[in-house]
Formats: C-alpha cells, sequence, structure tokens
C-alpha cells in the first residue's frame, strides 16, 4: 500500500504541474518582408495612401484612426478595416500622416506616427495573428522596441529592432493565438516612430500542440496506467 500511495502521489503532483503551466504564445519575427509574405501569405496592407497630404507634407489627425474614424486625415473606408492607430498621448492632433519624401525621414511614400516625441504609437488588430510593417525610427537612426500583446493586452513579447534613416521592415507572428496590439517606441536622439505597409491577418490554420505538452500528456496517462495495475494487484 506504501508503494501505491507513493505513485498516486506523484501522479496527483504530476497532473497539477501540468495543469498549472501557464499558455505560452510561441512568436516568430521576420526582418524581411518576402520571408514574412511566404510564411503569411495574402495579408491586406494599409498603405495609407488614402490620406490627404501632399509629397513632404504633413496632416495632423485626431487618433484613434481606423476605418470608421478618419480623425480629419483619412476619408470613412479609406483604411482597412480590423486595425485602430492611435498614439499613447490622448489629445487633439496627436497623430501624423507625413508625405513621401518628407525631409529627414526617408520614406518614398505616406507613412502614419505619433505628434510628439514624447508619444508612442498603438496599433490594434481586431483578428489578426501575423503583422509585419515598416518602420522608421524618425529623422535619426536608431533601435525602435517593439512590443507585442495578445488578444488580451497581455504582454507576450519585446524586441528591439535597429532602424536606419529611410526604415527598416519588422514581422510577427503568433502561432498560438491572436496578436491584440503592437506599441512602437522609437529610441533614437530624435524619436520619431513612423509605420508605412502595414500587412495583418491571419496566417495559416491552428498549430498543433506543442511536442513537449503532448509528450508530458503521454507521460502523466502512462504512470496513470501503472497505477491502476499497481492497484489492481494489491487488491488480488
Amino acid at each position: 500500500m506504501t508503494h501505491f500511495r507513493i505513485h498516486y502521489c506523484l501522479l496527483a503532483f504530476a497532473l497539477l504541474a501540468f495543469l498549472s503551466v501557464p499558455a505560452r504564445a510561441d512568436l516568430i519575427t521576420f526582418t524581411s518582408r518576402p520571408a514574412f509574405n511566404a510564411a503569411a501569405p495574402g495579408l491586406p496592407v494599409e498603405t495609407f495612401e488614402s490620406a490627404s497630404v501632399p509629397p513632404g507634407g504633413v496632416a495632423t489627425c485626431n487618433g484613434p484612426v481606423s476605418s470608421a474614424m478618419g480623425g480629419g486625415c483619412f476619408p470613412i473606408g479609406g483604411l482597412l478595416p480590423g486595425a485602430v492607430y492611435n498614439a499613447s498621448v490622448l489629445t487633439p492632433g496627436n497623430l501624423v500622416v507625413l508625405g513621401a519624401g518628407f525631409p529627414g525621414v526617408g520614406n518614398t511614400s505616406r507613412v502614419l506616427g505619433p505628434n510628439s516625441f514624447a508619444a508612442t504609437l498603438n496599433l490594434t488588430f481586431a483578428n489578426a495573428n501575423a503583422v509585419g510593417f515598416d518602420v522608421f525610427p524618425g529623422p535619426a537612426a536608431g533601435n525602435v522596441a517593439i512590443t507585442v500583446f495578445d488578444g488580451a493586452d497581455v504582454l507576450i513579447g519585446t524586441f528591439s529592432v535597429l532602424s536606419p534613416v529611410g526604415g527598416t521592415f519588422f514581422g510577427v507572428i503568433n502561432t498560438m493565438g491572436n496578436i491584440g496590439r503592437i506599441n512602437i517606441a522609437s529610441q533614437s536622439t530624435a524619436p520619431g516612430e513612423l509605420v508605412d505597409n502595414v500587412a495583418f491577418g491571419t496566417a495559416g490554420a491552428a498549430v498543433p500542440e506543442p511536442m513537449t505538452v503532448l509528450l508530458l500528456g503521454s507521460g502523466l496517462a502512462g504512470l496513470a496506467a501503472k497505477v491502476r495495475r499497481r492497484r489492481k494487484s494489491l487488491s488480488d
């Protein structure tokens, strides 16, 4: 009976530990748009080209902006549905759209960002597990901090991307759930985080359970079977 109690306690402890393991988002990141497009083909891309701003010019928007809220920069329906863009500072005129060739930025098309060096940029998504975009640090090269949250706004990853003037690409896929929000914060000497060509949506089908979970589950099943056999032999 002593051996049975030991095995039973081990099974209970292992089962409790198994059920207590929190779900962990498995993020895959990309620094190449072709590689991202191959992993998440056919996603819609927001270019911000519906904004009313001339080349080299600037337009001030009242964030948040989305397909349903133009903010004074975009016509209603001018942005793709499923994404909302806003600055961390919630004041009138908190967003800007810069026209192509804005001095010092190196952008060849319209870009969107906060209207303050003290603010950061939030991208919020209704139903996406894959997001990729061109990110600009502002008028000076530097690191850009990119923080990824899941659909419940729980932090699941933080990345630092070195971006030259003219921008670089960053993409991320969450293989275990949705991406609810991405915060972008330039850390250059003249921080002015800007984005363009934002691709977002669902990449592929649901991902199977991780092999470690399957192995743990099969191990628990084997331990349970051993306890049952031991208990039967003792009762006989």
